[in-house]
């Protein structure tokens, strides 16, 4: 699934293509998945520019002028394309905007249709129950330390409450091994019992890799490919992540496979002890 720093390559991508653009025309094919948040409808897109491409989490925001917005959320496999309006329609394309001008379109493709794409155009009726999309948490690159510390004064094993999207919205399970490795924390360890110093470290590791990964365009394992095509290529620089039985970077101890919070978790366990 992307992460941040995925979905942040994809905006910083999209900016120069689609910011100050019109919107022409929109093709929803699955209604089920590109969900009109009521009494919004597909029909008021047209005519609106796209102000700004935004992120938060791991949801792309296009914001709309007038008010009103297009939120992305890749899901597993979903994929953001700019194509030609007569290149060939890939399957499980599921929506298409069509640019005034630019004889170009975003098109949204998701084979698995673990995620969603929600249209706000008018301020909420009354929304059905669970059409809108789950309230998020601060952003992990946003998130200040009061905030943060405020965040962790919990009984849940950090990495449980890392990867609560209600609760910082943008890490997945990539991130959160790479940064509890690096700041040393166990997975299972529970977020309450950190002392200021671990929460300290925590956030100023997280920080520093969430933006490296960025700058290597994100993590492809499967499915990922920025706007252009591309991997992702920071998967170079994972140092636990999916490297169960190879040495650790920093002691050389065997990385072991755990399952943390119902979820593979990679661990050094001389360097992260419970």
């Amino acid at each position: 699934m992307p992460e941040l720093p995925e979905v942040e390559t994809i905006a910083r991508g999209l900016r120069p293509v689609v910011e100050g653009a019109a919107i022409a025309g929109v093709d929803i094919r699955r209604p089920d998945y590109v969900r009109c948040l009521p009494p919004s409808t597909a029909a008021d897109l047209a005519g609106r520019r796209i102000s700004r491409v935004g992120r938060h989490g791991k949801r792309l925001i296009l914001e709309l002028s007038p008010p009103g917005e297009i939120v992305v959320h890749f899901g597993m496999s979903g994929r953001l394309l700019v194509a030609g309006i007569r290149n060939r329609i890939a399957p499980h394309t599921h929506l298409r905007l069509r640019l005034r001008g630019r004889r170009r379109e975003l098109r949204v493709c998701d084979p698995r249709r673990f995620g969603a794409v929600w249209i706000r155009s008018r301020p909420n009726g009354n929304a059905a129950a669970g059409s809108e999309p789950p309230p998020l948490g601060p952003d992990a690159l946003a998130v200040r330390l009061p905030a943060f510390r405020n965040l962790l004064a919990r009984p849940r094993q950090i990495k449980a409450l890392l990867l609560d999207q209600q609760a910082i919205a943008g890490l997945g399970n990539i991130y959160c091994d790479e940064a509890l490795f690096a700041a040393c924390i166990h997975p299972a360890t529970r977020a309450a019992r950190l002392e200021e110093d671990e929460t300290r470290r925590l956030l100023l590791v997280l920080r520093r890799i969430l933006r490296t990964a960025i700058r290597h365009g994100g993590s492809t394992l499967r499915d990922y490919r920025d706007l252009r095509g591309r991997p992702g290529a920071f998967r170079r620089h994972h140092r636990v992540y999916g490297r169960t039985g190879q040495p650790c970077p920093q002691c050389e101890t065997a990385i072991v496979r755990l399952i943390v919070a119902g979820r593979s978790s990679h661990v050094c366990p001389r360097c992260q002890t419970e």
